[in-house]
């Protein structure tokens, strides 16, 4: 429980109320395709043969073409007034010291939230393969502390702000870079804007594994020319694989269930495969 200080607009004392904290996630979702779910379970790959590793696409949320997946420094720091010198600083601090962002995106479907099957549709439609894919479940306490000991990567729960909150901290950063603030610590404030997202997208309740990447040789370019890098994360975090209501289910129940025989050993604890409970037919 946390106290937050509340002031009595009649008698002008001031209070502590206590918060409850809002719970922790049990566990995080991933919707992508079957097709890329192959390549992730791929049990050829070196990776998951000899390491138990799933194989992912990290990508770069800077070259995103979504007007509503808003850049907060590009937008609301570097085409304001003051903001070339700081695009000068923040480059060569990219480049020099703490190196591009590149994430894998999560989904935390809340109880508060969940009003079935409403906060699954966009999900599914928008990175299911319009509900022709997958989704995986990810362990959240296993997620959060295998990231906490690794270093030049976060995992953090994305920030929604209204544009004038972000409009009010674009100029917060600008002002203080002016006088030389010493508390502006430019590193810290540009990993945390990396977060940011407009209340657009609140109802996503995403969290994001961010990696920054100062190897240039460990990043690659799709043919659509955006950047990505290749990360790994422990198949034993992976509890489970669900098929997209409009997905071929037997054909990608019975592939699945190939690739987990591949993978099975006598010691290890697998994903469950399951089918969506979610009805569509009026969407």
């Amino acid at each position: 429980m946390e106290a937050k200080k509340v002031k009595c607009p009649n008698c002008k004392k001031t209070f502590s109320i206590k918060e409850k904290k809002p719970s922790p996630p049990t566990a995080l979702w991933h919707y992508t395709s079957f097709e890329v779910l192959t390549k992730i379970l791929d049990v050829n790959n070196d990776c998951m043969k000899n390491r138990r590793m799933l194989s992912f696409h990290f990508g770069n949320p800077l070259q995103t073409n979504d007007s509503k997946e808003i850049h907060f420094f590009e937008e609301f720091v570097y085409k304001r007034k003051g903001g070339n010198d700081l695009k000068e600083k923040v480059e060569k601090l990219v480049k020099t010291k703490i190196g591009a962002p590149f994430i894998l995106s999560l989904i935390h479907h809340t109880e508060k939230v969940r009003k079935y099957p409403s906060c699954e549709i966009p999900m599914w439609k928008m990175y299911g393969k319009n509900f022709s894919g997958v989704r995986l479940k990810f362990n959240y306490k296993k997620l959060k502390d295998y990231y906490q000991k690794k270093t030049d990567t976060d995992f953090v729960e994305c920030h929604y702000l209204s544009k004038s909150k972000m409009e009010e901290k674009g100029k917060e950063i600008r002002k203080k870079d002016k006088i030389y603030c010493p508390s502006l610590n430019l590193e810290t404030v540009y990993k945390e804007s990396i977060r940011y997202k407009t209340y657009d997208w609140v109802y996503e309740n995403e969290w994001r594994i961010i990696t920054w990447e100062k190897d240039l040789n460990q990043i690659e370019i799709r043919e659509t020319g955006r950047s990505f890098i290749k990360q790994e994360i422990p198949l034993d975090f992976l509890e489970a694989v669900e098929i997209g209501p409009k997905a071929d289910q037997e054909a990608i129940d019975y592939s699945l269930h190939l690739i987990k025989k591949k993978l099975e050993k006598k010691d290890d604890n697998h994903f469950k495969i399951k089918k969506s409970k979610l009805q569509i037919g009026y969407v």
